[in-house]
């Protein structure tokens, strides 16, 4: 028996394990071992990993970052969390890092779940929230945030050092808190030497910071050899069960990685490598701390909630209201653009498509809109093969392509179209209701006033209105003010955004279109009808700013829906000027069209620091950037606010308290405000 080949062959996949069942317990079936002690396996997780880590003792009123190698079937995460949520009171996180070479599929964990009796809250939360096998992290809130799970998925050693924040050494601790515990599993180093690796070590000693404990069910030789000379110091005690030992020690020093020195060529330039330009912003700790989000859109709304999550007291300020600009239409499909190369763009989007899966799934459920998919159809013969090749690179349960009867039950009426890609387990919402559910909590005020001023004062900044009359200070602002985010703030005015006018149109239904039972985009995109109406569009004017609604948008949707399908435009009739009705809306689009989230950079600052990257590009500079203490921005979604903004509020959270990460490092610096500044100094436009 071999690993599953899933989507493996794809830039994205990775190898599923397979099991070899014996007796009911699952086995590798590739490094013949099993997954957990035969009998009582929590209690072996106990004594090695909790007590091992002097576990929950060291649990107090802080949030608590626990890594592992090898998430396996859960049982460690498992009986960890569910000892957290017992003993920890609330608004205190567990951050759970975990990474796993060969995840299990989905029906096999459901298996050993069963089998094992894991019935929680916890674990059927777990099981329903399971990603596929996909590379890269897949965050997983669970229990109303409380616990924050991180699933690394690829090889251990490579995962770890796309989760750390820097990659020169020395700079680590100017961005992240570190791992507090270590639960380092996995099978056998007999079995599994490849993952025991001095790499593997090196990474988990820069992810932790003096203070920070391991556990381990091996006493092998070559483990004990590797943490200690990556730092650690090393215990050998009683093992669990038949094992006659195990090691427990704990980080002494801050980590000394080995530099690379200054390798010069034969232009004399430095080494290559990446300068931690995105680093620099000070750390917030939310316990009893303050925030502000200006703008109550999809993306503050969002972000109100995630910092809330984590204990922050957040008021949210919006002197228009809630979902009051572009958030406010009355649907709005959940739609990332999925990419056949795994460039940046197309990991960023594959990573918001499954966070924002799992994130509205509770509103889908509560009954706000639907999940039944979203449906994207090609123009030409080359737009189909594109998307059949598509489709190839993604498991089906995220992506499969739809032709000929298929595409029409899917649909639910006939298209002409006869073919198209069926992204699963999206679908559209009520953006205006799901903001106001996200604002729905104790830590969470909403203040109906405009922020037309902001004042850095001692610990924060000072909030003030368009008079200058001052009316909050707080620790940590957040500007999420769409299309004003450049022109309303000093601090945000280098920001290379460009406003978009966006027009949608609501048409009545008809008997025929009644029938439509997804989102379907194109050239445009049809809803399906609520409450007698569909919402259709949308129209792309840039540079326009008027939002008085314009009869010739509304001719301009008809015809994008008659171009993308004309059996679409058949059901829809042809409705009369005067029962249709739509809003305008300014959005706002960066030139790599990926949103800015981040900390907020003191733009004339960086000439002066990165200059020396106008002479080398890719130099390696041993230096930060500076940023404004506490300001952070969460922009530039364009027309896919709903399906950024999830993951991005998450990353701000993470970012401001200096926890792991929801992204790999290099896409956290493709997100950064910051981004512009450096590309600028790269190609000596500054």
């Amino acid at each position: 028996m071999s690993e599953k080949a899933t989507v493996s062959d794809s830039d994205f996949g990775v190898l599923s394990a397979a099991l070899d069942w014996r007796d009911g317990i699952p086995y590798s079936a590739v490094f013949g071992d099993v997954y957990y002690a035969v009998g009582d396996g929590r209690s072996e997780v106990e004594q090695v990993f909790l007590a091992g880590n002097d576990l929950p003792a060291r649990w107090s009123d802080h949030d608590f970052v626990i890594a592992e190698t090898g998430f396996g079937t859960g049982l460690n995460f498992l009986v960890a969390a569910e000892a957290w949520l017992r003993r920890v009171s609330q608004p205190r996180v567990l951050h759970y890092l975990s990474v796993e070479k060969h995840p299990l599929q989905h029906a096999d964990l459901a298996r050993v779940l069963a089998l094992r009796g894991d019935h929680s809250a916890l674990a059927e939360e777990l099981l329903a929230g399971y990603p596929p096998p996909l590379a890269g992290c897949h965050r997983l809130p669970l229990a109303g945030g409380r616990v924050q799970l991180s699933l690394w998925f690829g090889d251990a050693a490579q995962q770890l050092a796309a989760a750390r924040a820097a990659a020169l050494p020395g700079f680590e601790a100017a961005a992240a808190r570190g791992v507090d515990a270590w639960f380092l599993d996995g099978f056998a180093p007999a079995r599994n030497p490849q993952m025991w690796s001095a790499a593997l070590f090196a990474q988990i000693a820069a992810l932790s910071r003096p203070g920070t404990t391991f556990a381990t069910f091996t006493a092998a030789g070559a483990v004990r050899r590797g943490l200690t000379a990556a730092g650690f110091t090393v215990q050998r005690v009683p093992g669990y069960g038949r094992k006659r030992e195990m090691l427990r020690g704990w980080l002494a020093a801050e980590p000394t990685e080995a530099v690379v020195p200054a390798r010069t060529g034969n232009r004399g330039r430095r080494a290559r490598g990446e300068t931690p330009w995105d680093l620099g912003a000070s750390l917030q700790d939310p316990l009893g701390a303050s925030a502000s989000v200006v703008g109550a859109g999809i993306a503050g709304c969002t972000t109100a909630r995630a910092l809330a999550e984590r204990g922050w007291q957040v008021r949210v300020w919006d002197g228009a209201g809630v979902a009051a600009g572009a958030s406010g239409n009355p649907q709005g499909i959940v739609f990332p653009r999925l990419a056949a190369v795994a460039s940046p763009f197309a990991r960023i989007n594959l990573a918001a498509l499954l966070y924002a899966r799992r994130h509205y799934r509770q509103y889908w459920q509560a009954g706000l809109g639907a999940d039944r998919g979203v449906l994207l159809l090609p123009r030409d013969a080359r737009e189909m093969e594109q998307l059949r090749h598509l489709a190839a690179q993604f498991p089906r349960g995220i992506a499969r392509f739809v032709e000929g009867a298929e595409l029409d039950d899917t649909a639910g009426v006939a298209l002409d179209v006869r073919c198209g890609l069926l992204l699963a387990g999206l679908g559209w919402l009520p953006p205006a209701q799901v903001c106001a559910r996200l604002l729905d909590h104790p830590r969470i005020r909403f203040e109906r006033r405009a922020i037309a001023g902001l004042v850095p004062v001692a610990g924060g900044w000072r909030l003030a209105d368009a008079d200058g009359h001052g009316l909050n200070e707080c620790a940590v602002v957040v500007l999420a003010t769409g299309a004003e985010l450049s022109s309303s703030f000093t601090a945000t005015d280098h920001l290379p955004l460009r406003v978009i006018r966006g027009q949608i149109t609501s048409c009545p239904a008809t008997a025929a279109s009644h029938g439509l039972r997804l989102p379907v985009c194109g050239t445009g995109y049809l809803a399906p009808a609520l409450e007698g109406r569909h919402c259709l569009g949308a129209t792309y004017r840039p540079g326009a700013t008027s939002v008085e609604v314009d009869p010739r948008d509304h001719q301009a949707n008809l015809a994008g829906i008659r171009d993308m399908d004309p059996a679409l435009a058949r059901v829809l009739g042809d409705p009369a000027a005067e029962t249709l009705g739509g809003r305008a809306g300014l959005r706002a689009v960066t030139p790599d069209y990926l949103p800015v989230i981040g900390p907020a950079p003191l733009a004339g600052d960086f000439p002066e620091i990165f200059a020396s990257l106008r002479q080398d590009a890719r130099a390696a500079l041993p230096r930060c950037g500076r940023y404004w203490p506490g300001l952070y921005v969460h922009g530039g979604l364009g027309s896919r606010g709903l399906s950024y903004a999830p993951l991005g509020a998450a990353l701000l959270a993470d970012l401001i308290s200096g926890h792991p990460r929801p992204l790999p490092r290099d896409l956290v610096r493709a997100l950064s405000p910051a981004r512009f500044l450096v590309r600028d100094l790269q190609r000596r436009r500054r």
